[in-house]
């Protein structure tokens, strides 16, 4: 990694729309399951996000490189109320959407720090990015007194599973999860080290 890469908590609104739309980028499938514009996917995301759950990578300049959703036992990186889904696609179309958000299947309750998505912008992938944000989210674990970090990963993806793992997570499990067509994903833990 680049030391002048800024890993920071929270996203700062100036960058909320740009995190929406990196997010969507990578997790439309996961998070809609019927066929929604980019530009009206990113602002359901921008509707939905907790900015303060949230890592993120800047350039030098202050641009978003990536970001890293939290999750715990009290939420994640975006909420599920339906005043998002009423917003970005109208009363009748946007019930209904949310509506079928009731078929996604969350992962179990964990006492552990869940990462609830990692995305970097094309261009910056293979530069210890991905790495920073793992560290900074242990950072947070600890500082929350969780024990460890959780990731899930779609059980098809091999190449995502073998990133996972050389950032130190080992596997723990399958579980079904997201939308009831989806294959079982890995669970996989990285415990949090005393400091």
């Amino acid at each position: 990694m680049q030391p002048q890469i800024q890993i920071r908590h929270g996203i700062p609104p100036a960058l909320c729309g740009a995190a929406a739309r990196l997010y969507w980028r990578h997790f439309a499938a996961a998070l809609q399951p019927l066929p929604t514009a980019p530009r009206q996917g990113a602002a359901l995301v921008r509707s939905a996000m907790q900015p303060d759950r949230a890592i993120i990578a800047l350039t030098p300049q202050g641009g978003l490189i990536a970001l890293a959703g939290l999750r715990n036992a009290d939420g994640g990186f975006l909420s599920g109320s339906v005043s998002g889904f009423i917003a970005t696609f109208g009363p009748a179309r946007g019930r209904l959407r949310h509506l079928a958000t009731g078929l996604h299947r969350g992962g179990t309750q964990t006492g552990d720090l869940i990462l609830d998505g990692v995305a970097v912008r094309r261009g910056w992938q293979r530069r210890g990015i991905a790495r920073a944000l793992v560290l900074a989210a242990e950072a947070e674990a600890r500082r929350q007194g969780y024990p460890a970090l959780l990731a899930e990963v779609e059980a098809a993806n091999d190449a995502a599973l073998a990133a996972w793992q050389r950032l130190g997570f080992c596997p723990i499990g399958r579980q079904r999860q997201g939308w009831p067509w989806n294959r079982p994903a890995h669970v996989l833990r990285r415990p949090v080290p005393a400091s």
